[in-house]
């Protein structure tokens, strides 16, 4: 399974015209490729305005597929061409790997997103504690949770995501963190396997 993003910033002043250009489009998309397109928005640790479109993919053959699929429907270059304006940086794109259990279901409405770089010479041990310490976060708190390698997008970079259905399991998933004895001894595994000052969080929302 692949998980695939592409993310742009809202143009000043026009926040409130790219997020329901940014739904539709989703929708419109979503028509053409028989595969739902989320979109979410960045509450903190991103840039103000930050719209994220996001699907899971079983293959990168399929994503091209739908990509071809989309790009060919004139309606949709269209309403491309209508969002002249409304953002103020280049789309970008990314996809990641999902290397430990699979995201399934409905994505619930809040994710929490770590993400790091891998030390050089520790990938394969970054790899496995970065699966391991997913799978003891699902387990531990029942939430869906997905650890991620970069296949495009910031060499060696990684990513976690975990899901919250409201921003009350954000606050517990935070004093969790603090207090849970497995979760800080799997921690301290961390030391060394990813380059320093190169993690970041942040929580998005999803839109529709």
């Amino acid at each position: 399974m692949y998980v695939f993003s592409r993310r742009s910033v809202a143009a000043l002043g026009k926040q409130f015209e790219a997020v329901p250009a940014a739904l539709t489009i989703a929708e419109k998309v979503s028509d053409i490729s028989g595969a739902e397109l989320n979109v979410f928005s960045a509450r903190f640790g991103a840039p103000l305005g930050t719209i994220m479109w996001s699907r899971r993919v079983d293959s990168m053959a399929d994503l091209q597929a739908m990509s071809e699929k989309v790009l060919a429907d004139p309606d949709y270059m269209a309403m491309v061409g209508g969002m002249n304006g409304l953002f103020m940086t280049p789309p970008e794109d990314t996809v990641g790997r999902v290397l430990s259990a699979p995201l399934e279901g409905e994505p619930t409405r809040f994710w929490g997103i770590t993400r790091a770089a891998m030390t050089a010479g520790k990938y394969a041990e970054a790899v496995e504690f970065g699966v391991e310490i997913a799978d003891y976060m699902g387990s531990a708190l029942g939430a869906q949770t997905v650890f991620l390698k970069s296949n495009y997008g910031g060499f060696a970079d990684v990513t976690w995501l975990i899901g919250f259905d409201s921003m009350d399991d954000v606050d517990k998933f935070d004093d969790w963190q603090l207090s849970d004895a497995g979760y800080q001894s799997r921690i301290d595994k961390a030391a060394g396997l990813y380059v320093e000052n190169s993690g970041q969080q942040s929580l998005i929302e999803k839109l529709n």
